[in-house]
């Protein structure tokens, strides 16, 4: 884990606190700071950072560090050390405070996976503005004895973990998105051989975790857990259900297409038809989720259809291009065979569309 720190110059306790917090984290991250915008460029530029951490605010220079980092994929943690409290942005509001939070301020604290502030006060401050609502509390032992130094540099390594383990398909290299894409088609097939792929052989135990975080929020744990035992793979014990994260707001954990149409159909045309329809319904509502590919991916290997009369039927009932981008996120996903599509995939403008809607289900 490396993370870049920002602080400005001219601010003593900032840099204080930022220096207590780099000797106190110890080994556990990386951490680099820098005081001007230039250097920051120049480490963003030539080393990869997981992290930008954002000290202070009220300074432009420091937008223009989060678009350079966001761009490279680096996630940003916000300190605003009670500078986004009442009595400080009322200090000179016209003239400074409200031209900086229109321009970027507000955009910076949107921009933040996390915000740590130091108490409840300050948290009751920016939950009134309505600019985030993922903060994390943690107290300043530069003017509290409530916490030690190791405290806080301990406590602020878990939020940096927390912002890691959150929407880690975006983390996942492409090695790692092949290997997660092989791991499911194995384990909803139950058998190594239907997987012709080349296999990359992950050694690194930051995707193991992405990977199986990213399986157990969108429940495919069981699926993935099982085509990493059929291709021999060693994973590392990772007990996901007590590692926290951030998620949407409006997330909930996938409901089985099977729960929501039914069991009893006379034929398995008509158990298909109607999974179409909620496929069609879950998309409408950016609701469908890889969970659901793979029980659509077992159920149509598992099952015979007559392929022709279920084509006559998703014409007349216009659901025949749903089925059609199904197949297409079915290949991409699942790598679902297209031996087994009972219609041809489809892959537009809107097929894009909910790819990326899948892709970013658990973004915040």
């Amino acid at each position: 884990m490396r993370i870049l720190h920002y602080i400005p110059k001219d601010d003593s306790m900032i840099i204080n606190y930022v220096d207590m917090l780099l000797s106190s984290m110890g080994l556990e991250a990386e951490n680099i700071f820098a005081d001007n915008e230039i250097a920051a460029k120049e480490k963003l530029q030539t080393l990869h950072f997981d992290i930008l951490h954002i000290h202070g605010c009220w300074y432009y220079s420091a937008y223009r560090i989060l678009h350079i980092a966001m761009k490279n994929g680096t996630r940003i943690v916000l300190s605003p050390y009670g500078q986004l409290e009442p009595w400080i942005m009322e200090e000179n509001y016209w003239k400074e405070k409200l031209p900086k939070k229109i321009l970027f301020q507000k955009r910076i604290v949107e921009n933040a996976y996390a915000v740590i502030i130091q108490g409840k006060m300050e948290e009751e401050c920016i939950k009134k503005l309505g600019w985030s609502d993922r903060m994390e509390i943690i107290r300043n032992p530069i003017i509290t004895r409530s916490i030690s130094s190791t405290e806080m540099a301990q406590k602020t390594y878990f939020v940096y973990r927390k912002v890691l383990d959150s929407h880690t398909i975006e983390l996942m290299r492409e090695q790692t998105l092949h290997l997660l894409r092989c791991l499911i088609k194995a384990g909803i097939t139950g058998d190594s051989q239907w997987v012709t792929e080349d296999l990359y052989q992950l050694n690194d135990p930051e995707q193991w975790r992405y990977i199986l975080i990213y399986a157990h929020y969108e429940n495919i744990k069981g699926i993935v857990l099982r085509g990493a035992h059929l291709l021999n793979y060693r994973i590392p014990d990772l007990e996901t259900d007590n590692i926290p994260c951030y998620l949407p707001r409006n997330y909930n954990v996938p409901k089985s297409i099977q729960d929501s149409i039914g069991m009893q159909y006379a034929s398995e045309n008509d158990r298909l038809m109607a999974t179409f329809k909620h496929i069609r319904k879950l998309i409408l509502h950016h609701q469908l989720t890889i969970c659901h590919l793979c029980e659509i991916d077992k159920e149509l290997r598992e099952h015979d259809v007559e392929e022709d009369h279920l084509t006559e039927t998703l014409k007349e009932s216009k659901l025949y291009k749903t089925a059609c981008r199904t197949m297409q996120l079915l290949h991409d996903f699942t790598g679902f065979d297209e031996g087994f599509m009972p219609v041809t995939p489809l892959d537009d403008r809107i097929t894009r569309r909910i790819r990326q809607q899948i892709y970013n289900h658990l973004k915040i």
